[in-house]
């Protein structure tokens, strides 16, 4: 029975990578809320990137010798970079930098690790912070029945969008209404009120929505 809770040199090698690991993540994870400009952020993200690295810490170890589980491995991170391809490119590459650390970690390269983990966290968090990037959002116009959306919206897109492009009609309300929604970028996102209010005066004053986060929309 005392064998049962006896440490060997590979117990302890884990343990220590397991602590490092959550320091990582706690790193890592402060590093990713801190960089979002939005006061809101995806806490699935979030809770993948603090746990990701302790859970590579062991199983990397428990893997090395064994050709079968790495492979299974393997096709476990293909099946979550799979998963998370309708996500934010830049969360997809907050996840493999977590990975990466992990795996660098559970190797014993902790100065690797932690280097990496300072020199990337840094720059993106820097390009997150000072760079303004240009993102898409959606867009959804209720219209009556009798209304014909082609063109109808064409003058004012021009003036406040520097794209525009339709991607989903559904019918609503038992069919006496339409749903258009587009994929559009604002020139100026200051102007987003004064573009909704002359889409209204078009409308019918009927329902228009700007959805700020197409990841969001993806949910509905």
């Amino acid at each position: 029975m005392n064998n049962l809770f006896k440490f060997g040199e590979q117990d302890i090698s884990i343990l220590i990578n397991m602590a490092f690991a959550l320091v990582a993540g706690l790193l890592i994870a402060a590093g990713y809320c801190f960089s979002q400009k939005r006061r809101t952020y995806s806490k699935s993200v979030v809770a993948t990137i603090l746990l990701l690295p302790i859970v590579v810490a062991v199983v990397i170890p428990l893997i090395a010798t064994d050709l079968k589980k790495a492979l299974s491995l393997a096709g476990i991170f293909a099946l979550v970079r799979f998963r998370s391809v309708p996500g934010d490119a830049k969360d997809i590459f907050y996840i493999f930098f977590t990975l990466t650390v992990g795996v660098a970690i559970a190797l014993g390269y902790y100065v690797v690790a932690f280097t990496l983990l300072v020199i990337v966290s840094t720059f993106y968090i820097l390009m997150c912070r000072c760079i303004k990037f240009s993102e898409d959002q959606i867009l959804r116009i209720t219209i009556p029945e009798d209304m014909n959306y082609n063109g109808a919206f064409d003058d004012v897109f021009e003036k406040y969008l520097s794209k525009s492009e339709l991607t989903d009609v559904k019918t609503s309300n038992m069919g006496t209404l339409f749903t258009i929604s587009y994929s559009i970028r604002l020139k100026d996102e200051s102007m987003a009120k004064e573009m909704i209010d002359e889409l209204r005066t078009r409308n019918g004053n009927l329902t228009v929505v700007v959805q700020m986060d197409p990841q969001m929309f993806m949910k509905l």
